[in-house]
């Protein structure tokens, strides 16, 4: 996770630019002037998960607007990614900031080296725990763009990590994408429905069968085999 740890404690420094609100504007029916206010009281690297549940779960919505998003974006990004934010949802907030057009903003191309080592972490660093599913639509809501590159690399299955999630995955879910924060009708959830039943994929799993003698890591392919062959079987509905 080093690299990763290092873009997620370098946000502060990537977003010094990002001007500082004079005020975070919100919904005087939902909001009360002195909580988004509030946030312009602490130094924006100080502010914890009491400070920024809120916003960071309404913002857009009912409170504040593309300019301050940007502002609080690279600490929002550094509670969810280290686990001290649990809400909103990595997903809900990388929605968010495809709604404030992040990639139109200076610091775009740090946030798509962070999300970029982000999924080398989920196919990469066993003593992580990440839901692989979770990011993947989290990286498609920010970016789909990166979807197919990241189904690429995931399906080289090139650590035995990589095999885990996907073993983690087919367990739970079969071959249908279960996260509610998937929009079904976009590039994203396509790409990954229609990868989990490509052939490429079934013989990417036959091609790492071979090469792995780890009787674990060959229980778990094999596991995934049968999975995917069921469902390259299963009637077209």
């Amino acid at each position: 996770m080093t690299g990763l740890r290092n873009l997620i404690t370098g946000l502060p420094d990537a977003f010094a630019a990002a001007p500082r609100p004079a005020r975070v504007e919100g919904c005087p029916c939902c909001t009360s002037p002195a909580g988004p206010d509030a946030l312009l009281r602490t130094p924006r690297e100080r502010l914890g998960p009491e400070e920024l549940a809120h916003y960071a779960g309404a913002v857009l919505d009912t409170v504040g607007s593309p300019a301050d998003l940007r502002y609080f974006a690279p600490r929002i990004l550094q509670l969810l990614l280290t686990g001290e934010l649990a809400c909103p949802e990595l997903e809900s907030f990388c929605l968010k900031l495809a709604r404030a057009s992040w990639q139109d903003w200076p610091e775009a191309p740090y946030l798509r080296r962070l999300f970029h080592a982000l999924w080398q972490d989920v196919l990469g660093d066993g003593e992580e725990w990440w839901d692989a599913e979770a990011v993947l639509c989290a990286v498609a809501a920010a970016d789909p763009a990166t979807v197919e590159p990241a189904l690429a690399e995931w399906a080289r299955l090139a650590t035995p990590t990589a095999v885990e999630r996907l073993h983690e995955f087919l367990l739970h879910s079969g071959t249908e994408p279960r996260n509610a924060f998937w929009d079904r009708r976009a590039p994203g959830y396509r790409a990954f429905t229609d990868w989990l039943c490509d052939p490429v994929l079934l013989a990417a799993v036959e091609e790492a069968v071979h090469r792995t003698e780890n009787p674990a890591h060959l229980e778990q392919l094999f596991t995934v085999h049968a999975v995917l062959e069921t469902q390259r079987h299963r009637p077209a509905r």
